[in-house]
């Protein structure tokens, strides 16, 4: 295989990954768009609180059940892909050509660490915003809600407001909470979206392999029933009936 076609196979996989990846990542936006208006409500409740953690719990939680449940369906759509790919190579080997299977992609074949690449797609975005508002922090923890907040605060609270306005709401309050530990957080969308996508493989391939056990029993039962002969109606054809 050539360079070229090396670097486009490369692309390929990255788009699909990155493609698998907005689902889950825009639910994560609204997580911390929702969790921005549940507790932003006015400048005198900004400090952190019990009530501001609860949120940012069930934020993070209904988000990362969202981001499973899809990556679940992904695996097994993966495990399937592979399945088909697999009786393509082999048929390939077998005979020239081999089966035309038009709704096969390699790019979207399962592999293990697929599932962890589109959760980083997911959690980079949370990497993003850490890094500015770490950069940026002394700016961001001098400003107040009342003078205004500049765009990129903003978007940051917007795109991954979940992982940083707890840091935020400390900060408010007095404390040096550092905003590179929000960092952190991108670790849920890896492992989730990691293990999710696995277990929907395997989940998948446990299914196939129960229908087809299903099947080859049914199978088995009509084949071992005795084969009713049909004698056609003539005198003489059918055998004598026992007494």
């Amino acid at each position: 295989m050539s360079f070229k076609s090396k670097m486009k196979q490369f692309g390929r996989q990255v788009w699909e990954l990155f493609k698998a990846s907005i689902p889950a990542a825009i639910m994560y936006f609204c997580a911390g768009t929702i969790l921005m208006m549940l507790t932003m409500k006015d400048v005198e409740t900004l400090q952190w609180d019990n009530s501001k953690l609860t949120w940012t719990i069930v934020c993070a939680v209904v988000a990362a059940a969202y981001n499973g449940l899809v990556t679940y369906a992904q695996g097994g759509n993966a495990y399937e892909m592979l399945v088909s790919g697999n009786m393509k190579r082999v048929s390939a080997s077998e005979f020239e050509g081999g089966y035309k299977i038009s709704s096969h992609k390699y790019a979207k074949e399962y592999r293990v660490w697929k599932g962890f690449a589109i959760g980083a797609f997911i959690g980079i975005w949370t990497v993003a915003v850490g890094i500015f508002f770490g950069a940026n922090q002394a700016k961001i923890d001098a400003q107040s809600l009342s003078s205004g907040t500049g765009v990129g605060v903003l978007i940051g609270f917007f795109i991954s407001g979940w992982s940083v306005l707890p840091f935020y709401y400390v900060n408010y309050g007095g404390g040096a909470a550092s905003y590179y530990l929000s960092i952190l957080f991108a670790l849920v969308p890896v492992i989730v979206t990691g293990v999710m996508y696995i277990v929907g493989a395997y989940a998948k391939r446990n299914k196939t392999i129960k229908a087809q056990e299903i099947a080859d029993r049914a199978a088995a039962a009509e084949a071992s029933k005795p084969k009713k002969i049909n004698y056609g109606g003539l005198p003489g054809t059918k055998p004598n009936k026992k007494k």
